[in-house]
């Protein structure tokens, strides 16, 4: 898993999140103005919460046997800490997704199932009896004409998330 360092920090580009990696390397997230709160104008250096988060989140996504690659892992994880700090609170949409008897999560990894199709979710917050999430699958149909993109947010009620539970060395795509 790529270590955050001192030298990241978050600026905007045409509108785009972005995250600086040092000199050579740089990330643009899946965010841009409309989905973000105070998309930063100039340098914001990548802070001691934000390291937190991205190391929680990658702790988690590393005991879950998911087999993400380290260029995945890393997309993932900037994105996700990218929609924790960053993102427009989002209103619940469970009515697009099936219920499941079952429900809860395996190292903040779960299914959501639509009449279309199934994605896999990475479980960013939860309260009371919501979860917000964002999408690591590539896309997931939710409608004849709508699909969620990956990196994408949902929030759903917990009864609509299927624990992601991985066969040692299986390979996750994200």
């Amino acid at each position: 898993m790529l270590q955050p360092m001192a030298d990241w920090f978050w600026f905007s580009e045409n509108g785009q999140l972005m995250l600086s990696m040092g000199k050579e390397w740089q990330c643009t997230t899946a965010y841009d103005e409309q989905h973000i709160v105070n998309l930063p104008a100039d340098r914001q250096l990548f802070s001691l919460r934000d390291t937190e988060i991205y190391l929680s989140i990658g702790n988690c996504l590393l005991n879950s046997d998911a087999d993400f690659s380290e260029a995945q892992l890393t997309h993932i994880l900037i994105n996700a800490t990218a929609a924790l700090i960053f993102h427009r609170p989002i209103s619940p949409k469970s009515w697009l997704f099936d219920e499941v008897e079952y429900f809860g999560v395996n190292h903040k990894l779960a299914k959501i199932n639509t009449a279309f199709g199934t994605g896999v979710v990475l479980v960013l917050c939860d309260q009371l009896q919501l979860a917000t999430c964002m999408l690591i699958s590539n896309e997931i149909p939710i409608t004849n004409k709508k699909c969620l993109k990956q990196f994408d947010l949902v929030k759903v009620a917990l009864n609509r998330l299927e624990p992601l539970l991985i066969a040692s060395g299986s390979q996750l795509t994200a």
